[in-house]
């Protein structure tokens, strides 16, 4: 069986694909070299700059439709293989705040690079919450967007079931 098949139905190894601009390509040579590729940045950077890189892609204009990186940047793909919880949160980070995942992970490079070496020292841990709630709708008469993401530190881990409904005949 093909290797490549048979990682991706494993939830420790999910594959994964970014779009990294031209402008940035040097940058994130240099810090996959120092973390162990693409798949030891990712987790490194959700632990300093998640929490961080939502609140900046929460501030970006509402719009209806996700918001993806802007055109023209010259996006070079890379594939590789991430840890499967860290990927997970990635993608329910990014959905949360309205953003595609490749934007949300080019702003927490951003951030990373934009920090001096002082505050770089410190690791933080994944993540501690053990739920995302993540709601929206669509107001017509308004026209306007709603989105709103929760974070839960406490929340069960199990989740609530959903009730059942006995149909009237």
């Amino acid at each position: 069986m093909n290797t490549w098949k048979r990682k991706t139905s494993e939830p420790s190894e999910a594959r994964a694909s970014l779009l990294i601009p031209a402008r940035l390509e040097s940058d994130v040579l240099t810090l996959m070299q120092l973390h162990g590729g693409l798949r030891g940045l990712l987790g490194l950077l959700l632990r300093r700059h998640g929490m961080k890189a939502r609140q900046v892609a929460l501030t970006l204009p509402q719009r209806i439709t996700t918001r993806y990186q802007s055109q023209g940047q010259d996006l070079q793909k890379r594939h590789f293989r991430a840890v499967g919880h860290e990927w997970a949160w990635v993608k329910c980070l990014a959905h949360a705040s309205g953003v595609s995942i490749c934007m949300l992970v080019i702003i927490m490079i951003q951030l990373e690079l934009a920090e001096t070496p002082a505050d770089q020292d410190r690791d933080g841990t994944l993540l501690p919450w053990r739920r995302v709630e993540h709601r929206e709708w669509v107001n017509l008469e308004r026209q306007a967007l709603y989105r709103v993401g929760r974070l839960h530190k406490n929340a069960p881990a199990g989740g609530k079931r959903a009730k059942r409904r006995s149909r009237a005949a």
